[in-house]
This record gives C-alpha cells, sequence and structure tokens, in this order.
C-alpha cells in the first residue's frame, strides 16, 4: 500500500505531466517558429506578373468592407472604381513586386483569437485593421489571396510587417514592406497639368457674377506680370496674391477623379483661362456635384486648344495631354481651387493710405 507521501509525489508528478502536455499543446497551436533565410511569402511571384490580370484590395472601415481594384485591359492598366482611369505601370508594377519580395522570418499565431493582436483578422471582421490583397490571373484562379497586418521595424531597423494567408490559419512575420493602396494615388499619378509661371502669357479668371480678372505679361524681369484691371483705390490681397493666380497650372495635382458622366459644366461658375506663350490655351471648367453625404463639391474639366502658328513645344504638350484631359473631371484640394477661382474681391484689398 501506497504511503501517505507517496501519495503526494505521484500526484505532483501527475500534475507536473498533465501542465507539460498542455503546455506542449498550446505551444503547437501558438508557435513561434524561424524558418530559413530567404523563403519567400509568395514563390515564383515575381515570374507570373505577365499573368496578372487583376488586383485587388479590400479592408474593413467603420465596419464597412471597401474595395479597390486595379484592372489590366489591352495591356494598360485602369482603376475599375475610378471608371477606368488609368493607373500607372510603375506603380502597380511595384506594388506586385513588394509582395514578391516579402520574405517569412518567424511563424506566429493561428489562434483567431489572437489575429487582432498582428492586424491580420479577416477584413469582414468588425474592427480588422487588414488589408485583404488578391492578385487573379487570366483564368480569373487566384494567384495571391492574404491578408497584409500591422508592420514592425527589425531590431536592425528594417521594415517587417505581419500576414496572413486567407485560407489559412496560421500567421507569419515577413520581412519587407507593401505600399498604403488605400488611396487612389496609391495606383496612379495624380498630375493634372503642369504648365509653370515662365510659360504663360496671359490668365482670364472669370466669376459666376460674370467679372473678368486679367492678368497679363508686361515684361520679363522680377515683375513681369500685372492685374491689368486693378482699380485704382485697390492692391494685392497679400505679397503672395498675383504668384498664387500665375501658378494656378504649375505642378497641378487632383485628390480625386471621376468620369465625366452625369456631369454638367455650368458657365455660371465661371471658369479660367490660361493662355501660354506659345501659343496654347487651357480651359477651366466647373461642375458642383454632391458627394456620398450630400455635401456639394466643385470639381474641374481641362481642354485644350492649340494656335494653328503654335511652338512645336506647345503641339507637342497638346499631343501628350489633350485626349486624357478630355475624358476625366478632377476635384483638386480647396486651396488649388481657389488659385483658379480668385476674383477682384479676394485678390485685392483696400489700398493703405498715404
Amino acid at each position: 500500500m501506497l504511503s501517505l507521501r507517496s501519495l503526494r509525489i505521484l500526484a505532483a508528478v501527475t500534475g507536473a505531466v498533465f501542465v507539460a502536455a498542455v503546455l506542449a499543446v498550446l505551444w503547437r497551436n501558438d508557435a513561434t517558429v524561424s524558418v530559413p533565410d530567404n523563403v519567400l511569402a509568395f514563390p515564383g511571384l515575381e515570374q507570373q506578373i505577365p499573368d496578372i490580370a487583376r488586383i485587388e484590395m479590400s479592408w474593413n472601415t467603420d465596419g464597412a468592407v471597401e474595395q479597390a481594384s486595379v484592372i489590366r485591359e489591352d495591356g494598360i492598366w485602369r482603376i475599375a472604381e475610378q471608371n477606368g482611369y488609368p493607373a500607372d505601370t510603375g506603380k502597380v508594377r511595384g506594388f506586385v513586386l513588394s509582395l514578391a519580395e516579402l520574405q517569412l522570418v518567424e511563424a506566429k499565431t493561428a489562434d483567431p483569437a489572437r489575429y487582432d493582436r498582428l492586424g491580420v483578422s479577416d477584413v469582414a471582421d468588425a474592427g480588422s485593421k487588414a488589408t485583404r490583397v488578391r492578385l487573379l490571373g487570366r483564368d480569373g484562379g487566384a494567384l495571391v489571396d492574404a491578408l497584409i497586418g500591422s508592420d514592425r521595424t527589425s531590431g536592425t531597423g528594417g521594415s517587417m510587417l505581419y500576414m496572413r494567408q486567407s485560407a489559412e490559419a496560421r500567421s507569419w512575420l515577413a520581412q519587407g514592406q507593401v505600399d498604403d493602396v488605400h488611396r487612389i494615388a496609391s495606383w496612379t499619378d495624380e498630375a493634372v497639368i503642369d504648365i509653370g509661371v515662365d510659360r504663360l502669357q496671359e490668365i482670364h479668371l472669370t466669376g459666376p457674377s460674370g467679372e473678368v480678372l486679367e492678368v497679363r505679361r508686361t515684361g520679363d524681369g522680377k515683375t513681369p506680370f500685372e492685374l491689368m484691371n486693378m482699380p485704382e483705390d485697390r492692391q494685392f490681397a497679400t505679397f503672395y496674391t498675383l504668384n498664387e493666380i500665375t501658378d494656378g497650372l504649375a505642378k497641378l495635382k487632383f485628390e480625386d477623379v471621376r468620369s465625366m458622366d452625369g456631369m454638367t459644366f455650368e458657365p455660371s461658375l465661371g471658369n479660367a483661362i490660361y493662355q501660354t506663350r506659345g501659343g496654347l490655351t487651357v480651359i477651366v471648367d466647373l461642375a458642383e456635384v454632391p458627394n456620398n453625404a450630400g455635401i456639394m463639391e466643385t470639381w474641374t474639366h481641362f481642354s485644350i486648344n492649340v494656335a494653328a502658328d503654335a511652338s512645336e513645344d506647345a503641339k507637342s504638350f497638346a499631343a501628350a495631354n489633350t485626349e486624357r484631359l478630355a475624358r476625366w473631371a478632377y476635384r483638386l484640394s480647396d486651396s488649388r481651387l481657389q488659385r483658379l477661382r480668385h476674383s477682384m474681391e479676394s485678390a485685392t484689398k483696400p489700398a493703405t493710405e498715404g
């Protein structure tokens, strides 16, 4: 018969074995396992780039799943949600290569209850911070279907992130970085037009009242432009106002872009006309359209005319930009829009006495 002391020892051993068994199970379910160097998250993806026909991204915003898609049509990448606006081929390729270069570092949790800590929860889950990325081939099959999670910095300062294959429970820590893809600017060149002040000859800004603000080049010195119809009792509102007007088309970028379908560009909203020294005329028309929240937004449309005796540079510029600008409407930042809508009231103030 076992003594009381022996029973206590046996109970202690049994308990230790039980705890060890539980820990072993937990370890198997949530192991942190290092993997050999240079193991790619998506082997062979770089070689599959020519076969990619569609890229889909989805994410959760305030409980709703949003999506952006880039599709290849006749060799041209286009943004589906923006009515087929051309995407930048270099940015699309760069995004795919950033996926192709991801290298697995450690296996992480396979417990769905812990996904949120790494940002790899399904995008349909409330509060998910993941971005689901799907690369589809020409036959519609998925070449990549993964959840890109939170960023992390390695001990040496390198970029890392958490990720999980959508169909797998195991998550991973990977070395590399994937660009933000939630904005249209991630996929296209935001440039609308770029005509610097050195190319301009005249500017006519017409307001809703029909009043015209006319700025004209009168020389080539430090102050080559003048406001032609400024009243004697007025002066520029600020030191920079004239520069704002003449820089209206310089390095102009959009915040959003859409098809012109359903838009009406009203003459009653005014317009802006820029004439260059080389015989190019750019006309900016305006439309007001409610957004999803019912708030009116101002959109712009750019058209280009070329004089018969225009310079070769002007003709080349028109050839490169006319067709694109004719098809699309652009929403600009408030500050850039204001440069196109200056009036005598906004551009000037009462002259200082004395």
